[in-house]
């Protein structure tokens, strides 16, 4: 299990731990001297549960757009649980997206000609501190409205009070997620205000934001910043001069750039070394003889790292992996194991690089295609748009 999937377990397991303590402590309490129903009292809990999810995801991402608004930052569009809103030719628009994070995402970029160097610190940060003035505040109401009702549980103002206390409940539960200090399943605001406190990370962080931005809007041969020292945040930014090469066919170009990232093990998390890694596979497997990319797989790449690349639900390791199990390993089960990941890869592929992604994927299935046209692989690929 890698430290990431680790991480993760452990926070996810605070988190139940917490709500299965406070489920049979104080709501088993009140459940047994409410004077609801069972039926009445689980929708009273269901209905507290969800006005918790949607009033903490809607203050989260208030947080996020007031920091942005501090950081002097441009909200580009805002997304709760899924529901995304954003301006298009100055018009405000609607409509169903993906998002990185728990329960939204607030997409920024850079002001432009401003003074001084947009700071993400309050971006990062005010999300956090919303949570942290809602818990206080239900704590102090849910104190004041049992003191009106003096441990009456059956009033109408001791019910008001739990659904309260219940709705903070959920924003402690996500302030938890939040804040953690390191990568789990999604990269939480504490994991990058740790980053960001790097000067470097902070200059990469507003990079990354205008790079990507740049491209999503279909600007060609976007002018990508490089760094020297590697991180998770420089890692990323290099990547993306990596994928400019790459989507020029500039293949051993990309080579130094991914070096540099891969001699940085040590500093980067192992997803980013991963992936990291399926890039150089991916390369030297599309540039050299069988022979050459094959002395390469066998001293290179550990076993170790091929389990990794073939678990890692990205396009980077797909394309890797199924140019490693198709041309070096001649697996056509491990080559359609791959493949069967793709379409769920790409959907949660950075806009940014979706369409040179589709089309290295596609260079590489069309390489195992050729090799073994008995396969019958062609309904895999992917259609590039035009």
């Amino acid at each position: 299990m890698k430290k990431e999937d680790v991480s993760g377990l452990i926070v996810y397991l605070l988190i139940f731990g917490f709500a299965i303590i406070f489920g049979f402590t104080v709501l088993r309490d009140f459940a047994s001297n409410c004077g609801l129903s069972t039926g009445v009292f689980f929708g009273y809990i269901i209905g507290a549960i969800a006005t918790g999810v949607i009033f903490n995801s809607l203050l989260f991402e208030l947080g996020h757009m007031l920091g942005a608004k501090v950081g002097r930052y441009e909200i580009l569009s805002v997304n709760v649980l899924g529901f995304m809103f954003y301006r298009k030719d100055k018009k405000l628009k609607f409509k169903f997206s993906n998002f990185e994070g728990l329960t939204g995402e607030t997409r920024i970029k850079p002001k432009e000609n401003v003074k001084k160097e947009p700071n993400p610190t309050p971006y990062l940060l005010f999300g956090t501190l919303f949570f942290l003035v809602e818990v206080i505040a239900v704590l102090i109401a849910f104190v004041a409205l049992n003191q009106i009702v003096k441990g009456n549980k059956e009033s109408t103002l001791a019910h008001l009070a739990y659904f309260f206390l219940v709705v903070g409940v959920i924003g402690f539960m996500i302030l938890i997620y939040n804040i953690m200090p390191f990568r789990v399943d999604t990269v939480t605001d504490g994991y990058r205000l740790v980053l960001v406190s790097n000067p470097k990370n902070k200059e990469a962080f507003n990079e990354l934001l205008r790079v990507q931005h740049a491209i999503e809007n279909g600007e060609k041969n976007v002018e990508v910043k490089t760094f020297t020292t590697i991180t998770n945040f420089t890692a990323d930014l290099n990547l993306n001069k990596v994928y400019a090469l790459l989507d020029q066919e500039k293949f051993l170009e990309a080579i130094p750039y991914i070096d540099s990232i891969l001699a940085s093990k040590d500093t980067i998390s192992n997803k980013t070394y991963i992936r990291t890694k399926s890039q150089k596979i991916y390369i030297d497997i599309m540039t050299k003889s069988l022979e050459e990319a094959q002395e390469f797989y066998d001293k290179e790449v550990p076993h170790s790292e091929r389990k990794e690349i073939s678990s890692d639900v990205s396009m980077a390791s797909i394309r890797a992996y199924i140019l490693m199990s198709g041309l070096l390993d001649k697996s056509l089960s491990e080559t359609e194991l791959a493949l069967n990941k793709v379409l769920r890869a790409y959907k949660h592929t950075n806009k940014s690089r979706q369409e040179v992604e589709l089309k290295l994927y596609n260079q590489a299935l069309k390489r195992v295609i050729d090799a073994h046209p008995s396969w019958n692989l062609e309904g895999y690929l992917l259609e590039e748009k035009q």
